[in-house]
């Protein structure tokens, strides 16, 4: 797909086909474009004919794939999975916390998509992965995922949506690790410590037991596998709903790894250190405000700091496997000290 093909024509097609013009028409649309590290956006304005329903959307966000783009971090399992959500999993969700979402297309053959969205720049801004925004608005983003997450709390949908985890996935993600771990070390060179390359072998010894909370079958749900500020849509108004976007990473877990993974990975050691804990609790909270029963808070807390262990501190490799730098790294490594996850390792 390239700019040329947004046409009045196409766009009225894709309204038509999602419900969202039931009459009337696309009469001109303006355009303005450009690259991000995955995709080509453009943020679109329509104009109807006479005849269309007042309500008809007039700013949207388009999202196509850059085939282009010098990354491995997405491909097209990826798209794939990013146009599954929002047409198989999205659907079923009566008031989902996402941009809404009018069309979702992947193209076997190319490995490319396109995904048309609601454009929520009027109301809500970006957020920046490393810099938490103020209290009420991470406040905001904690509602978002406990609301996202008690919807799919061990719902009965969950063995037909994604891979539900068993010995067998443990077993090879276990052994991608084994395989990477070396190689990664090496690369670091003298920034990796003697006490951290112990630590490493200690965790990775340790993997197969700790990801047996996967394979409980219960306090399961659907996480969004990169959960970080910058796939978050902050709302303007400090008391609006914050949304959560960029489904390219989704999969079954236990969700304090979405919360570890934005705050523990991603924040410095000051930060964390000051909301962590607050911010999980209202977390905490959120889940039994919305029907989570049998999820004590030392449940949660130990759900984030196993995830620490077994998410977090292998991110930076997996970031440097496809390609990029090594990132956060030290915050991996303070959480690892300050969440005592030590410990886990010896249980």
């Amino acid at each position: 797909m390239d700019p040329s093909q947004v046409t009045p024509e196409w766009l009225t097609q894709a309204l038509r086909e999602s419900g969202h013009l039931p009459r009337g028409a696309v009469a001109g649309v303006q355009a303005t474009t450009e690259p991000s590290y995955t995709s080509t956006i453009a943020r679109l304005t329509l104009t109807y004919t006479h005849d269309a329903p007042p309500g008809a959307p007039t700013r949207l966000f388009l999202k196509w794939s850059r085939l282009d783009a010098q990354q491995r971090a997405v491909g097209g399992a990826q798209r794939r999975k990013e146009v599954e959500f929002h047409t198989a999993v999205a659907a079923m969700m009566p008031d989902p916390p996402l941009a809404h979402c009018y069309l979702a297309a992947y193209y076997e053959e190319t490995g490319a998509s396109h995904l048309l969205f609601d454009d929520m720049s009027e109301t809500h801004f970006g957020g920046a992965s490393s810099r938490p925004p103020d209290r009420p608005r991470c406040e905001a983003v904690m509602d978002a995922f406990a609301a996202f997450h008690a919807f799919w709390w061990d719902h009965p949908a969950l063995p037909d949506l994604g891979d539900y985890p068993s010995q067998a996935s443990i077993a090879a993600d276990v052994a991608d690790v084994a395989d990477h771990l070396p190689r990664f070390a090496d690369a670091l060179g003298d920034r990796l410590t003697p006490s951290q390359r112990l630590l490493y072998d200690r965790a990775l010894g340790s993997l197969p037991r700790l990801l047996q909370r996967k394979t409980q079958g219960r306090r399961l749900t659907l996480i969004h596998g990169d959960a970080n500020l910058s796939n978050v849509l902050l709302p303007r108004d400090a008391g609006g709903r914050a949304l959560i976007i960029d489904w390219q990473m989704w999969g079954i877990g236990f969700g304090a790894e979405d919360l570890s993974n934005l705050m523990a990975l991603f924040w410095g050691r000051d930060d964390r250190r000051a909301l962590e804990r607050g911010l999980l609790a209202r977390y905490h909270a959120g889940l039994a405000q919305h029907g989570v029963a049998d999820y004590s808070w030392l449940d949660c807390w130990h759900d984030y700091r196993l995830a620490a262990v077994t998410r977090v501190l292998f991110m930076p490799m997996w970031f440097w496997a496809t390609g990029q730098p090594p990132a956060q790294f030290e915050n991996a490594w303070q959480a690892f000290a300050d969440l005592e996850c030590a410990e886990l390792l010896t249980l």
